[in-house]
């Protein structure tokens, strides 16, 4: 039993607009905000919750109202209270307060502006939750509150490494969380529904470089749910088609990049065609190999290999299939490639077509979600997508497994 967890972001404000704190400060959405809410709503239309709630804050209330649902207000859900630096602008704290927003960066928990703290933050939200999720049990629920407090939370709930490095989400944008037995994040920072690809409203600073993630498409042997790890494998017909409408919505894109695996070239094939591009062959991006595991379904490991398997499931750091590659072995793999194709093109947008558990893996790591808790973060559906930023405060999660060309 698990209870999915919709969170969304309230739509734009006048202080968001002007980049202003606003914390418990109250405040309606402007024009574009109200616009923003009534897409969201569209979009959500035919989605059942069994319960709606929001921060009791106008601009969440406003937000949450476009969802046209019975809803409940909690203030437990409102934003951090950021006490004399609410209502100021970011560089107007920089200004009067540079130590204490240092300390911040530098991941300390510290009062805003003598307000509130993240820890006292996750506790109230985290409380909320659990209320939430003892009261559904098992079902859907719509969750509308504000961006820093919805940062602190996810990043608590997956135990990443402080400062978070999650994005922010975006005005009206979705974070999907199912609780259950444990916690794992599906999808973030989700708002298509504003454009097509998801990345206009997110704020992508010019001397980035930005890699665009993307799981291959579908295969056969996905189809059967047979483990592929190192061995080779055909996009079946939906696969082809995924990779195809994947190629297409794709823009914008300097340099493409794929694993030698043919599920990941003939997918990359596709985006290359359609958008002009050399792929560029990288070995560091193949998937995780499972050795005695590989063309075996998880029933077919369960039973040939039962501790084996119950020890992976755990986060037991061995080489699966006997063989196989340890977890550490792929991440630092990826984690090299990744910074010889950042090296090559700094500032520039770059997509490369991977595989799920190789994906997850590296994300996983750069999160700070260790190897017990390696489910935390969901797989990448066939051809969706994430973006990663490359700061000088290093790779941060801009949003995860998007696939808006396949709805």
């Amino acid at each position: 039993m698990a209870v999915e967890i919709t969170f969304i972001r309230h739509g734009q404000t006048t202080g968001n607009a002007a980049g202003r704190w606003q914390g418990h400060t109250n405040s309606s959405l402007t024009a574009a905000g109200q616009e923003q809410a009534a897409r969201l709503g569209a979009r959500l239309a035919h989605k059942k919750f069994d319960l709606v709630i929001a921060s009791d804050l106008d601009r969440t209330v406003e937000t949450a109202s476009a969802l046209q649902r019975p809803m409940e207000k909690d203030e437990r859900w409102r934003e951090p209270f950021f006490g004399d630096w609410e209502d100021l602008k970011s560089e107007e704290i920089q200004e009067r307060y540079p130590a204490d927003l240092a300390a911040l960066f530098e991941g300390e928990d510290i009062a805003f502006g003598g307000g509130e703290r993240l820890s006292g933050v996750m506790e109230r939200t985290k409380a909320a939750l659990d209320d939430v999720v003892d009261r559904v049990g098992d079902g859907s629920v719509a969750v509308v509150s504000h961006g820093m407090a919805l940062l602190t939370l996810v990043s608590g709930l997956l135990g990443t490494k402080r400062p978070s490095p999650l994005r922010l989400l975006g005005n009206t944008a979705i974070a999907t969380v199912s609780v259950g037995g444990s916690v794992a994040l599906l999808r973030y920072n989700d708002h298509t529904h504003l454009d097509e690809d998801g990345t206009a409203h997110y704020g992508h600073s010019p001397e980035d470089t930005e890699v665009i993630l993307a799981r291959h498409g579908q295969t056969t042997s996905n189809v059967e749910r047979r483990w592929q790890g190192h061995q080779d494998g055909m996009l079946s017909e939906l696969g082809r088609s995924q990779a195809a409408l994947l190629g297409e919505s794709l823009t914008n894109v300097d340099a493409l990049y794929s694993s030698p695996l043919s599920r990941a070239v003939d997918t990359a094939a596709e985006i290359g065609w359609q958008q002009g591009l050399e792929i560029q062959l990288e070995s560091g991006l193949k998937e995780r190999g499972f050795g005695a595991w590989e063309g075996m379904t998880t029933r077919e490991i369960m039973d040939a290999f039962p501790d084996e398997y119950q020890d992976f499931r755990r986060g037991v750091e061995a080489t699966p299939g006997g063989n196989g590659e340890t977890l550490p072995d792929v991440r630092h793999r990826i984690a090299e490639s990744m910074r010889t194709i950042v090296s090559r093109h700094p500032g520039k947008n770059v997509a490369v077509v991977s595989h799920g558990g190789a994906t997850r893996a590296w994300v996983s790591e750069f999160l700070g979600i260790n190897n017990g808790s390696r489910n935390g973060l969901g797989i990448l559906d066939n051809t969706a997508h994430g973006r990663v930023a490359f700061t000088r405060r290093g790779p941060i999660l801009v949003n995860w497994n998007l696939a808006p060309h396949l709805t």
